[in-house]
């Protein structure tokens, strides 16, 4: 599918002779594949004597875009067109005593997973949707507050695109006028001293509403906040180069200190009402900001209390 959709990607016509001949396929071979495309949530506009063309240009990620746009040398790079869930394929590599630093990325993921088991679509080829794996030999203690600092990274990045205000909502949601525009999930393979830890960030590039219909909260996208369509491979090359900073200013086990208060000048919930949902509770207090290690710190009458991650979720009131 992918190699049909490179050829459509123009967004000019192809006659099924013209995508068969440099398919090296029959016109029965293409219209099959076009059919799966289709199947998968892919538009494609098909004109009597013309032929086949999508309804607007696409970007699809390549290794040779990549190096152009500054991906670094060092990461060990992983496309996929279609898979259940990069983060489970960097789990699989690390298994296998692949190359680290990692990045996987798909354009297309059947079973992503966001905090507390919730499913995140991605559509085909406009999003990004990718796992960065990092191997911190000195253990798990070093990654507390990781998540957040990935937060900081994705809103420097937005910023450099052209998103002027991004915000952060606390522990791993990245928004733009209070609507969710990423979200991230870590992940930790531990063994002994050493502790891999894998990204996972799912990036609205440009998202079709029919795939956000059963998503219970606001949401938005890059396309729909820029006057210019966005180059995926430009963002996920510099979402890449920041993940490789941040995990190295994370290996002396004060990373925190370096983003505590980037983090904080981005704070969706500083100093507002919320409820904070906990397994089989509900506290209400007033969000004042993060501690040194990343916890939420919440105020209630008159006394604060760090909260750390899992199975928490914060609304405002």
């Amino acid at each position: 599918m992918k190699s049909v959709l490179a050829l459509l990607s123009d967004n000019e016509f192809h006659s099924g002779e013209a995508l068969g001949n440099v398919l090296g396929v029959t016109r029965a071979a293409v219209w099959k594949k076009l059919k799966k495309l289709e199947s998968i949530g892919v538009v494609v506009h098909s004109v009597k004597g013309r032929g086949y063309r999508l309804p607007t240009p696409m970007e699809l990620l390549s290794e040779e875009l990549l190096a152009e746009k500054g991906f670094p040398d060092n990461v060990d790079l992983v496309l996929k067109f279609e898979t259940e869930s990069t983060n489970t394929d960097a789990k699989n590599i690390i298994s296998q005593e692949g190359a680290l630093p990692l990045l996987v990325a798909a354009e297309r993921q059947t079973n992503g997973r966001g905090r507390r088991g919730r499913q995140w679509e991605s559509g085909v080829a406009k999003n990004l949707t990718l796992s960065f794996a990092w191997r911190f030999e000195s253990g798990l203690n070093v990654i507390e507050g990781l998540s957040l600092a990935v937060g900081v990274a994705v809103a420097r990045v937005l910023k450099k695109i052209g998103i002027p205000n991004p915000g952060l909502k606390w522990p791993n949601d990245i928004q733009i006028d209070g609507k969710k525009v990423c979200g991230i999930l870590l992940e930790m393979v531990a063994d002994q001293d050493v502790c891999h830890v894998v990204i996972g960030i799912g990036l609205n590039v440009e998202m079709d509403d029919a795939f956000m219909s059963q998503v219970d909260q606001p949401w938005t996208d890059l396309a729909s906040r820029l006057k210019e369509y966005p180059s995926r491979n430009y963002i996920l090359a510099e979402l890449t180069k920041e993940l490789v900073e941040v995990c190295r200013l994370f290996e002396d086990g004060n990373g925190m200190r370096h983003f505590q208060h980037q983090w904080q000048a981005h704070d969706v919930l500083f100093n507002q009402s919320v409820n904070v949902h906990t397994v089989g509770a509900i506290r209400r207090g007033v969000a004042r900001g993060i501690d040194q290690k990343g916890a939420l710190l919440l105020e209630e009458n008159g006394q604060v209390t760090a909260l750390h991650g899992g199975e928490i979720s914060v609304r405002r009131n």
